[in-house]
């Protein structure tokens, strides 16, 4: 189930943490009409994300790709245990 929680602050920048709270271990963010921006938000999700995109990131971080390729990346993270917050045109969610 997600859940939003109003809106979000353009420019703002993600750090890492390794909290043991409800936040994202990634986000996903529409940048253009075909282009989805995918970040690294946690220490807990690093090793996974290193070992499965690093290959395809610009900075080690953050990586950008198409629909399919946001779809993808959604459900192997998920299936294998990772929050992702979605940052939409009306408020973030969470899933």
């Amino acid at each position: 189930m997600a859940h939003a929680d109003g809106g979000f602050t353009p420019g703002k920048t993600a750090e890492l943490s390794d909290q043991g709270s409800p936040a994202a271990d990634f986000r996903i963010e529409r940048k253009e009409a075909r282009k989805w921006r995918i970040s690294l938000l946690s220490l807990r999700a690093s090793p996974w994300f290193e070992t499965n995109f690093s290959r395809s990131t610009r900075d080690g971080h953050v990586f950008e790709t198409g629909l399919a390729g946001a779809n993808a990346f959604i459900r192997k993270a998920r299936m294998d245990g990772f929050r992702i917050e979605y940052i939409g045109p009306l408020a973030r969610s969470y899933f």
